[in-house]
């Protein structure tokens, strides 16, 4: 119930909910995309452990008048109830990610400084702590010779800073990309002949267009054999450019046809648009047409710097008119 009141909550926010995991350390309820106000994801993250509190509450009352009417089981079971949703809310409640309160002093933060990236980072950090602090309880506990909480505990700071790190890559990746379309941080695509070797396809194609992807044919047609840039083929070794071919260093592209009810992506897709699909790059379509691929280590080296990326012109991505047969 504690979960479902998130994802009732997520829906009526217009977010997506794709399932909720119940494991033996709790739950999770898989949210798509994200509230674009704080107050939204205060909403979603205090429900659950208001919820957790009702049941709790309810059990108590309800064990009250079991007790009374001399049911000695059914109030023992529903104290114990009570107890481990009142438990199960308050620790929710402690200020830090990746917990119900990490998400509220995430929020918090975010409404009183208007600075998301900064709110990340703060709840990111509290999470690392308590996940610092449960993991060396569980080494006291080892010391204290109770191997079970021990492991219990150290499982948990394992968990809880695991999670609360990838929050911050993920916070970094909204911060970075968050305001910018896939327009903005694809290469714009090149149609290349893959058979060529390094030496010769350097002179011919990464000269002219040292920024494009190359998206390499077959020789006898068909699919694309792969995307490579410039960046790739300078690492080839200087003695093997005559003997290398392009496609053979190349990244692989999504095989087609492309799966049932994947849509593919668009210039003017929000960039946050490549969160979740697989591959080292992605071909980018107007119209049917391929005209950009979305580079993995481009996303990479953008969220590691940190730093906003700039909006740009798609129309300025185009390579020039003689490039008409080698461009899609």
């Amino acid at each position: 119930m504690h979960e479902v009141a998130h994802a009732v909550a997520a829906r009526r926010a217009n977010l997506k909910v794709d399932g909720i995991t119940l494991w033996f350390m709790g739950g999770l309820t898989r949210i798509e995309g994200d509230g674009n106000k704080p107050s939204t994801e205060l909403v979603i993250a205090l429900v659950g452990p208001l919820a957790s509190g009702v049941i709790g509450g309810a059990s108590i009352g309800l064990a009250v008048l079991a007790q009374n009417s001399g049911w000695a089981l059914a109030a023992g079971t529903l104290r114990w109830l009570g107890a481990i949703n009142l438990l199960l809310g308050l620790f929710n409640l402690l200020p830090a990610s990746p917990l119900d309160g990490g998400r509220v002093l995430h929020g918090f933060l975010w409404w009183t400084t208007g600075n998301r990236w900064l709110a990340t980072r703060l709840a990111a950090g509290a999470g690392t702590l308590l996940g610092g602090a449960c993991a060396i309880f569980g080494l006291f506990a080892f010391e204290k010779a109770d191997p079970l909480d021990g492991f219990v505990f150290l499982l948990m700071g394992w968990f809880v800073i695991s999670s609360s790190k990838r929050e911050q890559v993920a916070g970094r990746a909204q911060h970075v990309l968050g305001d910018v379309h896939v327009s903005d941080v694809m290469r714009p695509a090149v149609i290349a002949p893959g058979w060529l070797t390094v030496g010769a396809f350097w002179n011919e194609w990464v000269k002219p267009y040292p920024e494009a992807a190359f998206v390499l044919e077959r020789w006898g047609g068909g699919h694309w054999s792969g995307v490579v840039t410039a960046q790739q083929l300078a690492a080839v070794p200087p003695g093997m450019h005559w003997s290398v071919r392009a496609q053979d260093v190349a990244l692989p592209l999504p095989s087609a046809p492309r799966p049932e009810g994947e849509v593919p992506l668009a210039p003017a897709q929000p960039a946050l648009a490549i969160a979740g699909r697989p591959g080292a790059a992605l071909p980018v379509e107007d119209h049917g047409a391929t005209v950009g691929v979305v580079m993995a280590p481009d996303i990479a080296a953008m969220v590691a710097r940190g730093t906003p990326v700039n909006r740009r012109t798609w129309a300025g991505l185009r390579p020039p008119a003689s490039a008409t047969s080698g461009y899609a």
